[in-house]
């Protein structure tokens, strides 16, 4: 069973069906293209600083190069769960192209192999619990996976901000399947997992691609929407690279970020 779950494997499996195979990320690349990677990357680094020989999950790894970014970057075993078979196939395919090892699970986050559960040092998600309605059961569900003082490294999409706003003209129904978590929300909703939380904050100032266009992507007038959006978030970008800092905030900021540990066992 996956409880209150927005999207559905329907939804993901129409998703990743048509999606192309994604560029790896390059650290070396410092173009505006690569920003928000560029971010993450610097985030990673803190967060797994004198780390070594890490065993890591991403769940809900359909088409994603994350586990090829841990495995590349910090030498970690790297394995990702998600419940669309296809989304699966195409992280295999990922995988086997960019010659890394790793494990591809196809299985409900709630209902996970029991030889999974308490095997990683670190798990990590980039959109999926904004799609539960229950917050607080979903990050209780992924924080099974994670051994004694692991990490739970969360990002979700800043829905109450300028991206609802636009996303609700752009293609309702993809606002639809999100649930609106504010910073304050996410943060109360760690203290029913028995997770010590440790940071929950907006991440970065602005990125409108987040944006999904969705049935509007058919529309010709798409290409000056996309446009549009990344020429603003670009000038920021700019701006801040030339030292003219933007704060994170709760209208612009794209991401809601956080991170919480596991208590050792008693």
């Amino acid at each position: 069973m996956t409880p209150n779950d927005k999207a559905g494997t329907a939804y993901w499996n129409n998703t990743w069906e048509s999606s192309e195979l994604p560029l790896p990320f390059d650290a070396n690349n410092k173009s505006l293209d690569n920003y928000v990677n560029l971010q993450l990357h610097a985030f990673f680094q803190k967060l797994l600083k004198d780390k070594k020989n890490l065993n890591i999950l991403e769940i809900g790894c359909a088409n994603s190069i994350w586990p090829i970014y841990f495995h590349q970057y910090f030498k970690a075993t790297v394995s990702g769960l998600d419940y669309s078979e296809i989304g699966c196939e195409k992280s295999r395919a990922i995988l086997k192209h960019y010659n890394v090892p790793g494990t591809i699970h196809c299985a409900n986050l709630f209902d996970p192999p029991k030889g999974l559960q308490q095997q990683f040092d670190l798990v990590v998600s980039f959109g999926v619990v904004e799609h539960f309605e229950n917050t607080a059961e979903c990050l209780q569900s992924c924080a099974k996976f994670l051994k004694p003082e692991g990490i739970l490294f969360t990002l979700i999409p800043n829905i109450p901000s300028v991206i609802g706003f636009i996303q609700k003209f752009v293609d309702r129904s993809i606002y639809d399947i999100h649930v609106p978590l504010t910073k304050k929300i996410l943060a109360v909703a760690h203290k029913d997992t028995g997770l010590k939380l440790l940071m929950c904050d907006h991440f970065m100032s602005i990125n409108l691609g987040v944006v999904n266009s969705g049935k509007f992507s058919k529309n010709r007038f798409n290409p000056i929407l996309r446009h549009g959006l990344s020429s603003i978030s670009k000038i920021c970008w700019i701006l801040e690279k030339y030292g003219i800092r933007i704060p994170k905030n709760r209208f612009t900021s794209p991401y809601i970020l956080s991170v919480a540990k596991r208590p050792p066992c008693t």
